[in-house]
Order: structure tokens, then sequence, then C-alpha cells
């Protein structure tokens, strides 16, 4: 027997609204602000602790404003050759010697750069007529090769080497290293690091003791001074030496 198919109509106007859903947008929006500053907090704290764990720096990397401007290049570092001379027209707290010998009271300081080396010399020079000496013709040598000697924001980094000797008390070692920046006067500015490594501090003294150490931040210190330009330097330059033949020593 057949049997009918009842089909009922909601009309539209009893029908109950539908509640809309919260977008994913609405929900996730607290949760990527919190994500945002949980972040940005962790990158704060982490940016102190680097700096907490870095050395104690004391003086500047960068040359002092007296020294008047630096020259820059489009590309790498100013080209540093030339002839100079010592001792720095402006020291400023200089302490120790160059990266090369220095034992006279007035030297010639001939800095060459050629094959990605750069080679560092002195040699004396004599006023004095009746001294002779023959270190007015022997050049000391300190070459560093390509890989020891790094471009940095226009100036030259000579890489650290273990200092000669004069270790801080509390200190395990000791290294040196050199900044040379060709200024736009033609100068030379020569910036000394050392870093001191290995450092101890007490948490307690008393009369001359000191009680219970603890690993002590290195310190790494900043000394500059220039030097004035007197020659190209693409050639050796001739000897200053004022003896006389046939002169008498003292």
């Amino acid at each position: 027997m057949f049997s009918p198919t009842i089909v009922l109509h909601h009309r539209p106007d009893t029908m109950t609204p539908a509640v809309p859903s919260p977008s994913h947008s609405a929900v996730r929006t607290p949760h990527r602000r919190v994500q945002r500053i949980g972040g940005a907090a962790t990158l704060a704290l982490c940016c102190l602790a680097l700096t907490a764990c870095g050395p104690d720096v004391q003086g500047s990397p960068k040359p002092p404003p007296a020294f008047g401007p630096a020259q820059s290049s489009w590309f790498g570092c100013p080209s540093l050759q030339g002839v100079y001379a010592w001792p720095p027209v402006e020291p400023v707290g200089v302490r120790g010697s160059l990266p090369f010998f220095t034992g006279s009271a007035e030297m010639q300081v001939w800095v060459r750069q050629q094959r990605g080396e750069t080679t560092l010399r002195t040699r004396t020079i004599n006023r004095a007529r009746n001294v002779r000496t023959s270190l007015t013709r022997q050049w000391s040598l300190v070459t560093y090769s390509g890989a020891q000697a790094r471009c940095s924001a226009g100036m030259l980094d000579l890489a650290p080497q273990t200092a000669p000797s004069g270790n801080e008390p509390g200190a395990s070692g000791k290294l040196q290293g050199f900044r040379l920046a060709l200024l736009k006067d033609g100068g030379l500015a020569v910036g000394k690091r050392t870093l001191s490594t290995g450092n101890k501090g007490s948490y307690f003294s008393w009369g001359g003791q000191s009680y219970g150490s603890y690993d002590a931040p290195d310190v790494e210190t900043w000394t500059w001074f220039k030097l004035a330009r007197t020659a190209a330097g693409d050639s050796e330059p001739p000897v200053i030496d004022a003896y006389v033949p046939g002169a008498t020593s003292p």
C-alpha cells in the first residue's frame, strides 16, 4: 500500500538564529600576543646574560676623537703602508712597546702590505755625530699573514699573542693584540688591546687575607697612541744617522 511522504517546511520567521562560532583568529590572538611578549623577554634575558659573561672593557676600542677622523674605504681597510715616526706624537696612556722592537728614544717605523701580508719594521735613528751604531741600518721584523690580520670596521686587527711578561696578580694569562687605523691627516693610530684571562676575585678580604674565591670576568684594556707619517713607504726609507767617520764614540 502506498505511504505518502510528509515534508515539513520551517518558516523563516520562526527559525532559531544560529550563534556564530568564534573565529580562529579571535581565539588565537591573545595567545600569539603572549608568545611575542614571552619571546621578547627571553631575548632580553639572553642579551643580559651574554653581556654579563663578556669581558670587562676598560678604555675604548676606537681611536680617541682628539686624533682626528679616520680614513675609510669602500671595500676592506685603507692601505696602511707608510713610514712613521716614533715616539708617538699623541700618546694616550701608552704602556709597553709596539708589536715590534722599539728600544730607542727615536726610531723609524715602516709598515708594508704586500700579497696579503702586513710587515712591521723599526730601525734606530741616530742624531749624535760622535756616536757609532749599526742599529741605524738593521731592521727589526714582524710579519702577519692574511689569517693573522683581519679588517674590522675599517681598522686592521692584528692577532693577539701571548704577552711576553708582566701578568697581573690574580690572572693566569694575558694576550696582547693591536688595532691599526689610518687617519685622514696621514697619521697612524695604534691601539694596544690587552686581554687578561683567568682572573679571580675574593668574597671577603680582611687584614691582607682573602677568603673564598670566584672566577672573575676577563678584563680587556685599550690604550692608544698616534704616529706621524713621514714617507709613503713604497721603498726603503733612507738611513738617518749623523755619525761622522772618524769621530770618537763615548
